[in-house]
């Protein structure tokens, strides 16, 4: 099990926060700092079978086989950390974020990974 913490800032936006995992920090500045609240660019990637990879502010992603990976592009790692998600998984969890995250503006958001499914905890 691994985790990632975002608060609310008084912005209105959430912000990374803490996490005990490269691999959920990716995921909390995927979120956060690329998808923010205007996912649509995202879903339509997603779809779009004529596009294989992309980047965003701080994330490269590409869909490779049933899978979805993101690495962080500023990493200084010499073999940088990957994200791999399922398909199912990385919709779910845009909807997840777009849909109660970004409706709802919790004040904290907690994403937990445990085998393989990603689950949203808000307060």
């Amino acid at each position: 099990m691994s985790y990632v913490i975002l608060q609310l800032k008084k912005n209105g936006l959430h912000a990374y926060e803490d996490s005990d995992t490269i691999k959920m920090c990716i995921l909390g500045d995927f979120l956060s700092s690329d998808v923010g609240c205007d996912g649509t660019g995202f879903k339509d990637w997603f779809y779009d079978d004529a596009q294989d990879a992309s980047n965003s502010n701080v994330t490269s992603f590409w869909k490779e086989g049933d899978y979805i990976i993101l690495v962080d592009m500023l990493s200084e790692e010499e073999d940088p950390t990957e994200l791999k998600m399922t398909r199912d998984q990385f919709i779910k969890v845009l909807n997840e974020w777009l849909d109660v995250v970004c409706v709802h503006k919790p004040q904290e958001v907690t994403i937990t990974e445990v085998n393989g499914e990603f689950i949203f905890e808000t307060k």
